[in-house]
């Protein structure tokens, strides 16, 4: 008995192509061996046989090609007439005329220049004073405004230091009139304790023990109260006079405002000297505008020191203003106190 078994023949017999009835998906042209006739998918130009394929380009006009390429019918968005908005753009730009770049501005003395084809002597050397004549001219706008600028922050500061001195009066005459509330309220107190020793009946006898010693008491209590007064008072006084003297001395008799510093004997002419090595032409209008120059920047100078001695001397005021607010601040709570008990008091008085 054999170990292999026999394949069984194929059951279902082959299809047999009909001789009379081509194959349409047969490549003619190719090398398979199909018969019949051609693939109807297959390119009529590049492969050559049976049936044509339906959405193969057959050699008919491209509607979207451009009418100047190549194909035949023409692109319905292609431009084949003139556009009458071209016309209408071109006579809308016919007199416009592209501006000209700006031509570079020449520089002078730079490494290196003395080696160019266009390098002139007496030209490069009066570009050179024309460049340190503008370079001066900007100086002398900036130092102006500088200056400018400086005096405006004066003002402002010195307004400043007005209003501060009207708040410090102001913290001081709302100082006085707690002290004079708490001395009106201590009264009240003293009134309200006589008023209660006056309610009471008649008929109970008042037996007052050492009367020497209570009214020398009372004299004593009332003499610590008018000292107490009286140092409130001189203390408001004192922080007005405090803020008078601080705010004072920072505009002061060295306020200058815009009055030009007087130079000292000899200082023009050190100047002068100073400054000879660094001129060309050492002419009366140059020399004006240096001396305008030096008198911007010693001013310059002469008022920052004055706002510095403002800024300092407004930060030490707001300082002790705000160590008064608190001190109103702890009046204002004791007084408060004080008067919600004293009327508490006149209350169970009946």
């Amino acid at each position: 008995m054999s170990f292999f078994k026999r394949k069984k023949e194929n059951l279902i017999p082959p299809v047999q192509a009909d001789p009379k009835k081509p194959d349409p998906y047969a490549n003619s042209g190719a090398s398979q061996n199909y018969s019949g006739g051609g693939d109807p998918y297959a390119s009529s130009q590049s492969r050559g046989g049976g049936g044509g394929d339906p959405y193969a380009n057959r050699g008919a006009p491209d509607p979207y090609a451009t009418s100047g390429g190549g194909g035949g019918g023409g692109n319905p968005y292609a431009r084949d007439a003139p556009n009458p908005a071209d016309a209408a753009r071109n006579e809308l730009f016919a007199g416009y005329t592209s501006p000209a770049k700006p031509k570079p501005e020449r520089q002078y003395g730079y490494e290196g220049r003395e080696q160019e084809q266009d390098f002139d002597e007496d030209e490069e050397i009066e570009g050179i004073k024309q460049e340190m004549r503008g370079i001066k001219q900007d100086s002398l706008a900036s130092t102006r405004n500088a200056l400018r600028l400086a005096r405006e922050a004066e003002e402002t500061a010195r307004g400043t230091v007005a209003k501060l001195a009207d708040q410090s009066e102001r913290i001081a005459n709302s100082e006085r009139y707690l002290d004079m509330a708490k001395a009106n309220n201590l009264r009240a107190e003293d009134k309200a304790a006589e008023l209660k020793q006056l309610n009471k009946s008649i008929f109970r006898p008042v037996v007052v023990w050492n009367k020497e010693g209570k009214r020398q008491a009372q004299e004593n209590k009332i003499n610590e109260r008018h000292l107490n007064e009286r140092a409130d008072r001189n203390k408001a006084i004192g922080d007005i006079s405090d803020t008078r003297q601080r705010l004072g001395a920072a505009t002061g008799p060295d306020y200058g405002g815009s009055t030009a510093r007087v130079p000292l004997p000899g200082e023009s002419q050190a100047r002068k000297d100073a400054r000879a090595k660094y001129q060309v032409e050492a002419t009366a209008s140059d020399d004006e505008l240096e001396d305008e120059l030096d008198e911007n920047l010693d001013e310059t100078y002469e008022v920052t020191k004055r706002l510095k001695k403002l800024a300092t001397a407004m930060g030490d005021e707001v300082t002790g203003q705000n160590q008064r607010l608190g001190r109103v601040t702890g009046k204002t709570e004791d007084l408060e106190f004080a008067v919600g008990q004293n009327t508490e008091r006149l209350k169970r008085i009946k």
